[in-house]
């Protein structure tokens, strides 16, 4: 548990909170039992509650691992007119440095330190923006996806589209159920702060919606690379199979008259005559070409 002591609040965060952490900030702070019994465990959904004197609110924040999957971590807010409680119970680097930033940059905790209306602010447009550097990797990623799968047609690339369409799947199932607590967060905050902090709830639905929309945009591109590729693998399906038929009728007559003329029978023409084998190669190859001149004729090679 760490402290940060504003002017007019302070500042609790807890990782991993123990019940010995949650039952003194209970006690503190006034909470309610359902609340304080939430603050152990993570919650799978969020949401914003309205309590006498303060509003609790749970959301969760898209987080990339070494492994390439991306799952949501929760951070619970607890802000009251004087007392701000944060819990999380994963590593957020974001977070980690924002509280950094207010216990060693003087400038920057003057201004986020204000009153825990703006923390709240300044806290989540952080977080967003950490959100909106993890769009503009998928954006690079999709930008070269999209040059080398014209450029290298002949490659899969149905496993490099399978993984960044998880990552925006993973996205997407994070921040979706936000928009509504979003909205109640407004609505709620505007009659807990006051008005003065509405341009502030405000804008951080406007980040939100920016997120958002930006998400949809890289979903619809992952789906039109997607048919893409199926379309070139497709192609190139189809010009194998189209190659290997041509093969198969070009070489026919070489198979046919070799069967012909290697029937066991007494009277087989050609066979037994001066240079019986040479005309046999030239009928071979008289038909091969005919096969040949054929195709090219109906302009199917």
């Amino acid at each position: 548990m760490s402290a940060i002591h504003a002017k007019n609040f302070i500042w609790t965060h807890l990782h991993k909170p123990t019940a010995d952490d949650v039952m003194e900030i209970a006690k503190n702070c006034g909470l309610h039992p359902l609340v304080a019994e939430e603050l152990l465990q993570p919650t799978f959904r969020p949401k914003v509650e309205v309590y006498d004197n303060y509003l609790y609110l749970i959301l969760h924040f898209p987080r990339f691992d070494a492994r390439d999957s991306n799952h949501g971590a929760e951070i619970d807010f607890i802000i009251g007119k004087d007392f701000f409680v944060t819990t999380h119970y994963e590593r957020m680097p974001a977070l980690e440095q924002f509280i950094s930033a207010c216990e060693n940059d003087k400038r920057k905790s003057k201004q986020y330190l204000a009153s825990t209306g703006e923390l709240l602010y300044y806290l989540l447009s952080d977080l967003f923006t950490d959100s909106f550097r993890e769009l503009e990797k998928m954006d690079k990623t999709l930008s070269i996806m999209k040059t080398v799968i014209f450029k290298e047609r002949n490659r899969d690339y149905v496993e490099d589209i399978s993984l960044i369409r998880r990552e925006i799947l993973d996205f997407r199932r994070t921040i979706h159920p936000q928009q509504s607590v979003l909205h109640s967060l407004e609505q709620e905050g505007g009659v807990f702060w006051g008005k003065s902090m509405q341009p502030y709830l405000s804008r951080i639905i406007g980040d939100y919606l920016r997120i958002w929309h930006i998400l949809e945009n890289h979903k619809e591109t992952a789906e039109a690379l997607h048919e893409t590729n199926q379309s070139l693998l497709s192609m190139r399906t189809a010009e194998i199979t189209k190659n290997l038929t041509m093969m198969a009728f070009i070489t026919f007559p070489l198979m046919l008259i070799a069967s012909l003329f290697g029937m066991n029978t007494l009277a087989t023409p050609l066979v037994g005559a001066r240079f019986d084998f040479w005309m046999i190669i030239g009928i071979m190859l008289a038909g091969t070409a005919g096969m040949f001149v054929f195709f090219k004729w109906k302009k199917w090679i």
